[in-house]
Formats: C-alpha cells, sequence, structure tokens
C-alpha cells in the first residue's frame, strides 16, 4: 500500500512488544498486525522528466543516515538519477528523532520510496542506546529507499525474511520484521528498468543469503519477468556465518590470515552468485571488484570486505566506482562506501 505518512505504531504498544513473549509465533502475530510493514511511504519530487538512454546509480548503506548533510553532499557531487539506500531511520532517537530521507531528498531534488525492514522496539544496539541516553523513538522505523530524480513508476517492497530472528532476546536489539528489498521503474530510452534496493540479512550463513536471494529474485520475475534490471545494496557477502565469525575470533583471523583474499574474492564462499549468474544476472563490469566496500574508523584493525554489489539483467554496466564515505574531518559517513555505475539498455 502506497502511503504519504506510515502509520505509527504508539510507543506504548513498542514497549509491549519489547516486554512481552520474545519467540517466533509472538513475532509472526504482531508483524501481520503491524500496518507500516506493509506500506511504502512515498514523498519528495523528481525534477527531471526522464533519465534519457542512461542511468546514473548509486547504492549506498547509509548506517542510519545519522550524516544526512555529507551523505546529501556525496550523491550531489555525483549528480545520480537514481539512489539505492539501506538502512534509513525514521524517527529514531539515533539519528535525531526526525526524517532524515525527506531531508535528504529534498537536497539532492529527488522523490522516495521508503519501506520499513524493522520496526525498532529500543534505541539501537548496546553503543547506539549508551548514546541516546535513554531518549524515545518517536516513531522506531528503519529500512530501505529508493530516491530518483525522475518518475519512480509501480513502487513494490519484498520481504525477504518472516521468521523474525531480531525479535529474539539473545540479539540483544529486539525488533518486528526482517531484511527486505524495495523498488520500482524509471524509464530509460524507451524502456522501463526496474530498480531495486537490496540488504540481506548478516546474522545468517552464505546458504541463508541464498535463499533470500532466490526468493528475491522470484519476485522480481512476478513483477515484470520482462524488464531490464538494476539490483543494488548490502548483500552482506561475509562468506560465513555471524558465529563463524564471532564465536572464535581468534581462529577466525587466522582463517583470514590463511586466505588473505578470501574478503575481497568472495564469490567462491556465496552461492547467491551462482544463484544470479543462472537467472541472466551480471557483475563483473557494475562493480570495483577488488577494492572492499566497507569502512572503518581510523585505527579499528577489523579486516574489510566487499559486501555491497551492482547485478544487472539485459543492462550494460560501465564506469563503476567506490565513493569514499567520509566526513569533512575525514571521520566515516557510514560504514560502508557508496558504488556508483551508470548503465543503459543492452
Amino acid at each position: 500500500m502506497l502511503v504519504s505518512q506510515l502509520t505509527h505504531v504508539p510507543i506504548a504498544d513498542r514497549e509491549a512488544m519489547r516486554e512481552g513473549p520474545r519467540d517466533s509465533a509472538t513475532h509472526l502475530r504482531l508483524a501481520a498486525a503491524t500496518p507500516a510493514l506493509g506500506q511504502i511511504e512515498i514523498g519528495g519530487r523528481a525534477t527531471r522528466e526522464s533519465a534519457g538512454e542512461t542511468l546514473t546509480v548509486v547504492t549506498w548503506n547509509v548506517e542510519r543516515l545519522r550524516h544526512g548533510a555529507a551523505v546529501a553532499a556525496t550523491l550531489v557531487g555525483q549528480s545520480p538519477d537514481v539512489v539505492l539506500l539501506s538502512e534509513v531511520d525514521e524517527g529514531m532517537a539515533r539519528s535525531g528523532n526526525g526524517h532524515p530521507l525527506r531531508a535528504l531528498a529534498d537536497q539532492v531534488g529527488h522523490a522516495f520510496a521508503y519501506g520499513v525492514e524493522f520496526v525498532e522496539l529500543d534505541a539501537g544496539n548496546a553503543a547506539e542506546r549508551s548514546a541516546t541516553g535513554g531518549a524515545f523513538n518517536a516513531e522506531g522505523f528503519h529500512g530501505n529507499a529508493v530516491t530518483s530524480a525522475v518518475p519512480l513508476l509501480r513502487p513494490f517492497l519484498v520481504r525477504l525474511d518472516a521468521a523474525g530472528g531480531w525479535f529474539r532476546p539473545e540479539r540483544g536489539q529486539p525488533r518486528i520484521g526482517g531484511r527486505m528489498a524495495i523498488g520500482g521503474q524509471v524509464q530509460v530510452g524507451n524502456r522501463r528498468v526496474t530498480v531495486v534496493s537490496v540488504h540481506l540479512e548478516n546474522r545468517t550463513d552464505p546458504a541463508g543469503r541464498a535463499v533470500q536471494t532466490r526468493h528475491l529474485l522470484d519476485a522480481i520475475d512476478k513483477y515484470d519477468p520482462q524488464a531490464p534490471v538494476l539490483l543494488g545494496g548490502d548483500f552482506n557477502t561475509l562468506t560465513a556465518s555471524h558465529e563463524d565469525r564471532h564465536d572464535d575470533p581468534r581462529a577466525w583471523a587466522a582463517r583470514i590470515a590463511a586466505e588473505p583474499d578470501r574478503l575481497i574474492d568472495v564469490e567462491p564462499h556465496e552461492p547467491l552468485f551462482a544463484i544470479l549468474a543462472g537467472r541472466g544476472y551480471d557483475w563483473k563490469t557494475a562493480n570495483k571488484l577488488d577494492l572492499p566496500t566497507q569502512r572503518r574508523e581510523a585505527g579499528d584493525p577489523t579486516p574489510i570486505g566487499h559486501i555491497d554489489w551492482f547485478f544487472t539483467r539485459g543492462l550494460v554496466a560501465g564506469a563503476p566506482a567506490v565513493l569514499p564515505a567520509v566526513l569533512p574531518d575525514g571521520r566515516p559517513s557510514s560504514d560502508h562506501e557508496a558504488l556508483v555505475v551508470t548503465i543503459r539498455i543492452a
């Protein structure tokens, strides 16, 4: 359902969800009763009628969009036709309890479609809760978006996960919802192109991400099986499960030392690439394959990898680039770099 404003979830209801039973059956019931999880918020304003024969697209996990001004400055410098965003807050204390996507769209001259990945039942992770000092979330929405300088047609949303893993107490960050993708179509020349912002799960393994990818591709084929497609987003191609990477840090560090290219050359470890190839998608010319897409604070020794991607079907991609996610003082504006590519109809 398209709306101009997502349906509010009262603070009292969010507190009751957080304090009540935290099992899968309860999650399914609460998710089904939360209208915002099935809505797409439409806003902003397209400033051009068409994109011409090519489309310049940025994809970026903007880490809550808490540094909206810096993100906007990076985007304005690229003049993209379309932007595919993930990890976008709305009404979250950790990002100022505002609507940073609406401000961003106004700054870059884009319309937007926004979908809720999670209704956050607390102020975020442990560091974010500490930083906000117990402030309440005005809305508690966290999700993905597509912004466009040209009209965005037929917006759609695909939910990729209904298991409710983030609702469980052991995750320490109670949420209703699950990973999702949001997309629509834009006119490129005389064809409509389907553009999709994707965010796959990090707290799973490569097989789990493959399942989510297959579900996404099935949904896209039902939406429009003939249109060329551009997927962009955070595919979390981390090459192993969360447990493998965190339960024994020394063992994981030893594995990375023994396989120094593992986190960049991720294709052999993530079956989602074979699934995409089998469905006619390409990534070789749409990405800088030899560069990481994660960013850390200065002095953070955590290994970084290539986890953000473009995938194309029926398109010719060129001029891929990785854009540094930095504030004017050099600190990160996100923990992911931005990616840019230009496409045309094959």
